[in-house]
């Protein structure tokens, strides 16, 4: 490598861009990477709620998926991180219902999960009547029927949206397909919780640049590709500030949200295959209310996880309390607190990220409902607001009625004679659709073709 080699410009300090900075740093193409937030993670954001080391909670992504296959996972193990066994399942989820204000029974919980779990299968194989169908939420009545149970819709709902921030009604109706996509869908064999969460992930990236190649509080607007082959510089990246940055490539791993809103413009415009693909694919909201205690007064058992669903009246996909305790510590061996999170998919999740201080007192306020003998203040608390900031407008992608199968593909391809690479969540080709891994193996993908074209241009 030359001095005279301009940077690769990387917008996005998310798990994303820290991948691809990292794998190009490491094959010794110089980087800049600009992020409009005042810290790195994009939307992996572990909050330390009490500010006592001890109450690390996300109110970005919660797990690790098929841990012992996950490449996330690898990397943490390599460094001596801890993970927790997050089960969510009759064993360790209660049911309450609003509607008639008690506790389901264990068997009535039971049924409901193996319910779910036997529909999911079938819905994960593609069938030939399923184009008879307009969307997911029209399968799911299928199979639960004219009258469905409540803990049974509940349940379809919560894990249908929650995950992914779109309505049933919105959503492919062959999303679970393995067949049809060109993402993949985890075995769900295991789920881990990281001591110190995400955090700890961000920070390893982090770790492996230089402080003069990461900046911070850089909003970018503008990208634009000089025509001119020759040209020294042929990518210049400008800051809503008036700051330009030149560069050899544009690594572009802003989430699927702000592409949609058209908050960045590229000159010469992105074509319009892939416009077409950015207004096709679903980006959905999932928000988030965090709380950490004194007493882990809704446990059965003081020293075992409990979670916990409340099924709203009407039913929609909020309700869900996960017991986050056991890795709310700033990593192996450090103290904990009791901590909680109530997760809210659509619609009610742009409502909390509107209104976070409303949503904190109506959590507040179930909590009291479901364990009026043992409830106590919370000592901290907060809300994400993923829906509403600018830098995310939403928080995850999905296959929305509109998706086609390769449009997937069509998004992460490079745009404007391979100077413009795409990565993220959504360049989900091979991976999981949405997830960290999935993120991460789309920006060390896009990393690799920038070295490979350095790599041709240098034996020429």
């Amino acid at each position: 490598m030359t001095q005279k080699q301009k940077p690769v410009i990387i917008v996005g300090g998310g798990l994303s861009g820290l991948s691809a900075a990292k794998r190009l740093k490491e094959a010794g193409v110089p980087i800049i990477l600009l992020e409009g937030r005042d810290r790195l993670g994009g939307r992996a954001h572990t909050l330390d709620i009490a500010g006592n080391q001890a109450s690390w909670v996300e109110l970005g992504p919660f797990w690790i998926e098929d841990h012992l296959t996950n490449p996330a996972y690898h990397l943490l193990r390599d460094i001596g991180a801890e993970v927790h066994q997050h089960d969510i399942g009759p064993s360790t989820v209660r049911i309450y219902d609003q509607r008639s204000a008690r506790w389901l029974g264990w068997l009535r919980t039971l049924w409901a999960f193996i319910k779910l779990g036997w529909s999911f299968s079938r819905f994960g194989k593609l069938r030939p009547n399923t184009s008879t169908f307009n969307n997911l939420g029209e399968r799911i009545d299928v199979v639960l029927g004219k009258r469905p149970k409540r803990e049974h819709l509940y349940l379809f709902k919560i894990f249908s949206e929650s995950l992914n921030g779109g309505s049933t009604y919105d959503t492919h109706q062959n999303q679970l397909s393995d067949d049809l996509w060109e993402f993949t869908n985890h075995d769900e064999k295991s789920q881990v919780l990281i001591s110190g969460g995400f955090r700890v992930l961000v920070e390893l990236l982090r770790d492996s640049l230089s402080a003069d190649e990461v900046m911070l509080n850089q909003t970018v607007s503008r990208i634009s590709i000089q025509q001119d082959t020759s040209a020294q510089a042929p990518v210049q990246v400008a800051t809503a500030d008036g700051k330009i940055f030149e560069g050899s490539h544009v690594i572009v791993t802003v989430p699927l949200g702000v592409l949609k809103a058209g908050t960045i413009t590229f000159d010469p415009p992105l074509p319009t295959s892939k416009q077409d693909v950015i207004e096709r694919i679903g980006f959905g909201s999932v928000e988030k209310v965090v709380m950490t205690f004194k007493n882990s007064f809704w446990r059965r058992n003081p020293r075992k996880q409990d979670h916990f669903f409340s099924i709203p009246d009407p039913i929609a996909s909020h309700g869900s309390f996960f017991d986050v305790s056991m890795s709310s510590g700033a990593g192996p061996g450090s103290p904990t607190s009791p901590c909680l999170a109530s997760v809210f998919g659509p619609p009610k999740a742009a409502w909390v990220a509107e209104n976070p201080e409303a949503a904190i007192e109506e959590v507040l306020s179930e909590l009291q409902m479901m364990f009026p003998d043992t409830f106590e203040p919370p000592v901290a608390t907060a809300a994400s607001n993923w829906t509403t900031s600018s830098f995310s407008e939403g928080c995850y992608p999905y296959t929305s009625v509109d998706t086609r199968p390769g449009d997937f593909i069509k998004f992460a391809e490079p745009t404007h004679n391979g100077r413009v690479l795409f990565a993220g969540d959504t360049c989900a080709v091979g991976v999981g659709l949405g997830y960290v891994e999935g993120a991460m193996t789309a920006g060390e993908r896009a990393a690799d073709t920038i070295i490979a074209t350095v790599a041709d241009s240098q034996s020429v």
